[in-house]
């Protein structure tokens, strides 16, 4: 059942998620011929990444040709009100590198509300979806479905942290490492993975207790946004206002007080930052 006032139906756009989630399979499986980089030697794009989301924009917009597209690849941000947001390949550098763990990401936009949004885990086939009020999914390869809810960690030592490092991470002091060495010891571990868009997809699954990442993009986080907020978790940035793009760092997890407002408290401490705590921190914190 459709929760959300959708232009186009959701399995639609599952279907098409999954057509793009094939071909990154075949494409490596022939071999990538084409590695290059982008904004430095970590920041990689492969022909995958450019084949995925050209099928993309093809697909998802001959389902309704008004709706706008917004791809890693081409990186230029619509005009119209809904948009499709796009990351043809969430983990590239894995994908480039054999590892299997990568993904495709498609979200339908209205201005900077997520309506509809699915996750393709490959080359696995599982995948997450979310409509807007209409709660998160999972669904395995084998068919089988589940709605996800956040885990019921109550502080940081009872769950599994996941993170990230940022392609920038050879340019400054900005790495993300002094918080990973601090928040280490506090938590049952932490998973570096390699996909912002699997990781937030795992926090509203509950695997995850919270993931936290200093620079991300859109396309990164676009679908596990409303994957997690569907779920029952909260997304803020570092100085715990509610998530938007751009916004300096991000922080996703089950909500309770003893991951997020802890989650928050040590990594300000670990950038040695004063941030002045907002509201919606405040009445997170122990």
């Amino acid at each position: 059942m459709s929760h959300a006032n959708l232009p186009v139906q959701r399995d639609d756009v599952i279907a098409i998620t999954r057509q793009a989630g094939q071909l990154t399979v075949e494409l490596q499986q022939q071999g990538l011929r084409a590695i290059r980089t982008k904004a430095n030697a970590y920041d990689l794009v492969t022909e995958a990444d450019v084949a995925s989301e050209k099928l993309l924009r093809e697909k998802l917009t001959a389902l309704d040709p008004a709706i706008g597209f917004w791809g890693e690849e081409s990186n230029q941000p619509p005009y119209s009100e809904l948009y499709w947001l796009v990351d043809p390949i969430d983990g590239t550098t894995n994908y480039a590198s054999g590892v299997p763990w990568w993904a495709v990401n498609v979200t339908l936009y209205q201005r900077t509300d997520a309506l509809l949004a699915v996750t393709l885990h490959l080359p696995y086939g599982e995948i997450f979806w979310a409509e807007v009020g209409g709660g998160a999914w999972r669904g395995w390869a084998d068919g089988r479905v589940e709605q996800m809810r956040v885990n019921g960690a109550e502080s940081l030592g009872a769950g599994i942290l996941g993170t990230g490092f940022p392609y920038s991470r050879g340019d400054g002091t900005d790495d993300n490492r002094a918080e990973h060495n601090r928040l280490l010891p506090l938590c049952r571990d932490i998973r570096r993975m390699g996909s912002a868009a699997i990781d937030l997809a795992h926090v509203a699954a509950g695997i995850f207790s919270a993931f936290w990442e200093v620079t991300l993009n859109p396309w990164d986080v676009g679908a596990g946004l409303l994957l997690v907020h569907e779920a029952g978790g909260i997304v803020t940035d570092y100085a715990g206002n509610p998530y938007a793009f751009g916004a300096d760092g991000l922080v996703a997890s089950n909500g309770r007080a003893g991951v997020h407002g802890a989650l928050l408290t040590n990594i300000r401490a670990a950038r040695g930052e004063r941030i002045s705590p907002s509201k919606a921190d405040a009445d997170q914190s122990d």
